[in-house]
């Protein structure tokens, strides 16, 4: 099994060769596997933590849209 910097490294090379080619799709695919893999060393409460105050900012815009029609 690689390590995790060997696996940022081998996904990051995946969407560098994408983008070479002009693949946008396997770009835009590689670079949501490298944040995923980033995201498995982080703290899981800043996870959480970060994870509720997108969803409050969601539900904001949501309330300013409503509002708005």
């Amino acid at each position: 099994m690689k390590s995790h910097a060997g696996r940022l490294e081998a996904v990051a090379a995946e969407a560098r060769a994408a983008e070479a080619r002009g693949d946008e799709a396997a770009v835009n695919d590689a670079w949501r596997r490298y944040r995923i893999i980033s995201d498995t060393a982080r703290d899981p409460d800043e996870l959480l933590a970060e994870g509720i105050a997108l969803s409050a900012f969601a539900l904001e815009l949501a309330g300013a849209a409503a509002r708005e029609e």
